[in-house]
């Protein structure tokens, strides 16, 4: 660190995508923000400075590598004062050290990033995005025109693993999808860095995050209990990164193994925010399940009973859908159950038609049967995920807490 530091008024998600193509060391000092609280209040052990006033810290972002640290930036809460001023730089560089000996990985400090004014329309460069092949077909979507691997590389930077999304021009799910992802920075999100456009597709650009979870399902074990473990651990996981989306006030509305990514280390990250909305108070957020051709807006056999919108014509018609977080973790459950299913796209299994199951858990009431292969207290959370009344289920942080004891059980 120089002697002479800045702290930077910027979002997270900014320091994210600039520090991500700059070279490993490189680092910059920014005040706290609200996305940083929310971070902090659901870390299931608080560190010290938790505790301290909203303006009693700084935060250092720092460009690592991902080989050690599973993601492309860490960041560290330092306290600081404004009496500090004096000898901030021995102060932070203290408590950085202090930090990352805990972790036994330390990651030489370098250049200081000072950033300027954030481009707000988040747009990337054509020319700096190489090695697409959207031939190669590897990754279907409903909602998008072909998606590929590639390398994101600016001018004398470090080149950086992406995953691209193509969508054709005025796709509703692109723009939500941007809208929504610009306001999110978390370890187990997606990492969005921009996106740009050409005659024909707008572009999606992420941090390549691994592969769909789908592709490992059913999770195998050399034994069951083995195997219960990777399960709980994964469910542990997405119901972490499911309460921040809940104090982010997001609700995903499409919850399923094909959206949440692995990497090779393990750890997921939730994907696809096409369908997601944030809920602001005084909005109505009502929606048909149902298009007005009679097709789903919404895969069928994930919905929570208050999101099914019933055909016109059925001896109960309901026109609207009402989505919460109550609702994404009645897919949740649904999601755990995938991890165990023979055919993971195909919940519910005694049902071969998709059109059968609203009437099945809006109607007759009924839930998804104990998989085989699947713990009987696994199974005993998974039903509190689908009681009918939404005030009634289970919340994610409950859900969190399920899923470490169930793995304590397991061990």
């Amino acid at each position: 660190m120089p002697n002479r530091l800045t702290i930077q008024r910027v979002s997270p998600a900014y320091v994210a995508r600039a520090l991500a193509s700059q070279s490993r060391g490189t680092y910059l000092l920014r005040y706290q923000t609200s996305n940083d609280e929310i971070i902090s209040s659901i870390q299931l052990k608080k560190s010290t400075t938790t505790a301290l006033s909203k303006d009693s810290y700084v935060v250092l972002s720092v460009r690592v590598d991902e080989a050690k640290y599973q993601c492309a930036v860490m960041n560290y809460r330092l306290s600081y004062t404004e009496a500090d001023d004096s000898k901030l730089r021995s102060k932070l560089l203290k408590q950085y050290k202090c930090q990352v000996n805990l972790r036994e990985k330390v990651t030489k400090l370098t250049n200081e990033l000072i950033l300027p004014k954030e481009n707000e329309n988040w747009t990337l460069d054509p020319k700096e995005i190489t090695g697409l092949d959207f031939t190669e077909g590897h990754f279907g979507g409903r909602h998008h025109a072909g998606a590929s691997r590639g390398f994101w590389k600016k001018s004398r930077q470090e080149s950086v693993n992406i995953f691209v999304k193509r969508m054709k021009k005025k796709n509703e799910h692109f723009q939500n999808e941007l809208n929504v992802l610009k306001d999110l920075c978390f370890f187990s999100i997606t990492t969005l860095y921009g996106h740009y456009t050409d005659n024909t597709y707008d572009y999606l650009v992420f941090a390549d995050n691994g592969n769909s979870l789908i592709s490992l399902c059913p999770i195998i074990g050399s034994t069951v209990r083995s195997r219960m473990r990777r399960v709980v651990n994964i469910g542990f996981q997405i119901a972490n990164a499911m309460m921040y989306l809940e104090k982010k006030q997001i609700v995903h509305r499409d919850l399923t193994a094909s959206n949440v990514l692995v990497d090779s280390h393990g750890f997921i990250r939730i994907a696809d925010f096409g369908h997601a909305i944030q809920k602001i108070d005084g909005h109505n957020y009502l929606v048909s399940s149902c298009a007005k051709d009679g097709r789903w807006n919404f895969q069928p056999r994930f919905l929570a009973p208050e999101c099914i919108t019933r055909r016109r014509g059925s001896s109960s018609d309901q026109n609207y859908g009402c989505f919460s977080s109550k609702s994404d973790v009645w897919s949740f459950g649904l999601l755990m159950v995938q991890l165990i299913l023979d055919r993971p796209c195909v919940p519910y299994p005694n049902i071969a038609n998709d059109e059968d199951v609203p009437r099945y858990i809006g109607v007759e009431r009924k839930v998804h049967l104990q998989p085989p292969n699947c713990d009987f207290d696994l199974y005993c959370v998974l039903q509190q995920c689908w009681i009918y009344e939404p005030i009634r289920r289970i919340s994610f942080c409950d859900l969190r807490e399920k899923m470490m004891k169930l793995a304590y059980i397991f061990n």
